[in-house]
C-alpha cells in the first residue's frame, strides 16, 4: 500500500501536467471518486484516504480542528512533491479543500467543494451530528442513515462499510462530539480566500444546507456556485459522469490541460 511518511494512503491514475488530488467524504474512502477518476483522462489523480480512514488509519487525525487535519494532508502533498494543483473534496472533503485553499493559496491552484460541509460549522442540538456521532459502528443506525441521503442506496454500501470498520473512534468523535470539529466555524476566513473556489450543491441532498452553502460562495471574491437539481449528497457513488463534467469544466478554466471541446464557439 503507498504511503506517505505521515500514514496517508493514496492512490494515483493518469497523467498529465496538471495535479487533481481528490479527498472522499466524512466516513467515506477513496473508492467514492472509482467511477470519476476513469473521466478525467489527461490530467495527474492523487486520490487520498482521509486521516483517520481506511488506508490512513494511523495518519494524524484529530477531528476537533479541520487546520491539524488539512496540515496532515498537506504534509502527504509536500511529500508527493506536489508543488501546484487543484483540490476536490466530497462532503466533509469539501470543506476540507476550502481549508486546505486558505492555507496554501500559492500551492491550489483551484478548489472544489461538492456538497460540502458549510464553512459555519453546526450549531448544538444539530439532530444529524448527533444521530451519527451516537452511532460509532453501529451497522444498523448506519446502515439506515446512509439509506437516507442516497438516492440509490445499493451503489452507496462503500460508504456503509468504511464507516463502520474504517474510521477511527477518536476522529469519530473529535469531530462529531460536542464541541469537536463540526461545531468550529472558518466563515469569517472566506473573504480572503485567494484560489478560484466553486461550491456544487445537489437539489436532492438532504443533509448540506443550501442557504449557508450560497452565503459561502457570496463571501468567497469570485466564488462560483453550480447546482445539479438533481444530484444528492453522494453524487461521486451516484452521478459520476454529471461530477467529472464538472470537475473538468471548472479545473480546465486555471490548469494547462485544456477541457475536451476547448475552444469551440458556445
Amino acid at each position: 500500500m503507498p504511503k506517505t511518511n505521515n500514514g496517508m494512503y493514496y492512490e494515483e491514475r493518469g497523467n498529465g501536467p496538471d495535479t487533481i488530488v481528490l479527498l472522499p467524504g466524512l466516513g467515506c474512502s477513496l473508492t467514492c471518486w472509482s467511477e470519476v477518476a476513469p473521466l478525467l483522462d489527461g490530467y495527474r489523480l492523487v486520490l487520498m484516504d482521509l486521516p483517520g480512514h481506511a488506508g490512513s488509519l494511523h495518519a494524524p487525525a484529530d477531528g476537533s480542528s479541520l487546520a491539524r487535519i488539512a496540515e496532515t494532508v498537506i504534509d502527504a502533498c509536500d511529500q508527493l512533491g506536489l508543488e501546484r494543483f487543484a483540490l476536490v473534496g466530497l462532503s466533509f472533503g469539501g470543506a476540507l479543500s476550502v481549508r486546505i485553499a486558505l492555507d496554501r493559496p500559492g500551492q491550489v491552484f483551484a478548489v472544489m467543494a461538492l456538497m460540502p460541509w458549510n464553512a459555519g460549522g453546526t450549531e448544538a442540538g444539530d439532530p444529524v451530528i448527533e444521530g451519527f456521532h451516537t452511532s460509532f459502528r453501529d451497522v444498523e443506525a448506519i446502515t439506515q442513515a446512509v439509506g437516507a441521503i442516497s438516492l440509490e442506496p445499493s451503489k452507496t454500501t462503500d460508504v456503509v462499510r468504511t464507516m463502520t470498520t474504517a474510521v477511527t473512534e477518536q476522529f469519530w468523535h473529535s469531530w462529531l462530539g460536542t464541541g469537536g470539529g463540526a461545531y468550529t466555524s472558518m466563515f469569517e476566513e472566506l473573504s480572503g480566500m485567494a484560489v478560484p473556489a466553486c461550491y456544487v450543491i445537489g437539489g436532492q441532498d438532504t443533509i448540506a444546507p443550501q442557504d449557508k452553502l450560497i452565503a459561502d460562495v457570496r463571501a468567497m471574491p469570485g466564488g462560483r456556485l453550480v447546482f445539479l437539481s438533481d444530484a444528492g449528497h453522494l453524487a461521486p457513488y451516484e452521478s459520476p459522469e454529471l461530477v467529472a463534467r464538472e470537475i473538468r469544466e471548472f479545473v480546465s478554466r486555471y490548469a494547462n490541460t485544456p477541457s475536451p471541446g476547448a475552444g469551440a464557439s458556445s
